[in-house]
C-alpha cells in the first residue's frame, strides 16, 4: 500500500518481458482485489504452465493472447468457448482440463490460486443484465427407458423461441436415487437456425424460487450452433445432475440465444 492509502501493483516480470502494471488508484475495491489476485495468484501459474501454447501463436487456443498482462487477463475472462466460469469457479475449464498436450495443474499448488483469482473476478464483474431463462417447466418423468417417446417415457420439449430465436431443448428425465438422469438431450433449431452459449440447468426445490443451478455447471463452456431446421446432441446426450429431484420444476438459462451464426 502506498502512502496515499492505495494499493499499487509492483513491477512484474511478465510472460513477454518486464512491464510496469497500471496503478490501481481510483479503481473500485473489487477491481483492485481482482487485479492483485491476477498478478499474485493466477499469473505466476499461467506464465509457467500455459502461456507457451496459449499466447495466441497457435490457432483456436489463444486464451492468453494480449499485449500485456492486463490484456491477457481480459482475453482469458471473455474467451469463447469459455475457459473461465465466473458463476462456478471450480468448474472452469482452465482448472479442470487435466493433462492434454500440456501438463495438468497441481490441484493444491496451481489450481487453487487460479480459483482464488476467478472468485475475485466474479465480484469485480457483476452481471447486471437480465437473465436469459426459460419459464419454469414441470418435467414429465420416464419410468421405462425402453419406451422413449411413449407414455411411460415421454420426451420433454422446452420452447426457446421467446429467448431470441426459434428452437427447442429436448430431454428425457429419470429419478436415479437422489439425482436426476437426463438422456436424449438435443437442441433443435427453427427455420433461421439457433446459436446458444452456456446452457445452465436449474431446479426449483419445493417448486419455489430462486432456482438452484447445476452444482458443477457442466455446460458452461458449451457453444451450440445449429443450422436451420437441424438438430444436434447437447454434450454427450446424457448427464446426471446430483441433488436434482426429477419431480421438481426446471428452467434453463443461457448466456446467448440467437439465430444461427454462419462461419462460427
Amino acid at each position: 500500500m502506498n502512502r496515499l492509502g492505495f494499493f499499487a501493483l509492483p513491477l512484474l516480470v511478465a510472460c513477454t518481458g518486464e512491464i510496469q502494471s497500471e496503478n490501481l488508484v481510483g479503481l473500485p475495491i473489487t477491481e483492485q482485489v481482482a487485479q492483485q489476485a491476477w498478478v499474485e495468484k493466477a499469473l505466476p501459474v499461467l506464465a509457467t504452465k500455459c502461456i507457451t501454447c496459449h499466447d495466441g501463436s497457435m490457432p483456436n487456443i489463444g486464451y492468453l493472447a494480449g499485449a500485456d498482462d492486463l490484456a491477457r487477463r481480459e482475453t482469458l475472462v471473455t474467451y469463447v468457448p469459455r475457459v473461465v466460469n465466473l458463476g462456478a469457479p471450480q468448474s472452469s475449464r482452465i482448472v479442470t482440463k487435466g493433462a492434454h498436450m500440456g501438463p495438468a495443474l497441481d490441484s493444491a499448488l496451481e489450481a487453487n490460486p487460479i480459483i482464488i483469482w476467478i472468485k475475485a473476478e466474479s465480484k469485480a464483474r457483476p452481471d447486471d443484465a437480465p437473465p436469459i431463462r426459460t419459464a419454469m417447466v414441470a418435467p414429465m418423468l420416464c419410468t421405462d427407458p425402453q419406451m422413449v417417446g411413449m407414455a411411460a417415457c415421454p420426451i420433454n420439449t422446452v420452447d426457446l423461441t421467446a429467448l431470441g430465436a426459434a428452437g427447442s431443448l429436448e430431454f428425457v428425465i429419470q429419478q436415479v436415487g437422489p439425482d436426476s438422469y437426463f438422456t436424449n438431450l438435443k437442441i433443435k433449431a427453427g427455420a433461421e437456425g439457433l446459436y446458444l452459449e452456456h446452457p445452465l440447468f436449474e431446479t426449483y426445490e419445493g417448486g419455489v424460487e430462486p432456482p438452484k443451478p447445476d452444482p458443477i455447471d457442466r455446460f458452461f463452456a458449451t457453444t451450440v450452433n445449429v443450422m436451420p431446421n437441424m438438430e444436434v446432441v447437447l454434450g454427450t446426450g446424457t448427464t446426471t445432475i446430483a441433488g436434482f429431484n426429477a419431480a421438481e420444476p426446471l428452467s434453463f438459462k443461457f448466456d446467448v440465444v440467437e439465430k444461427y451464426r454462419p462461419g462460427t
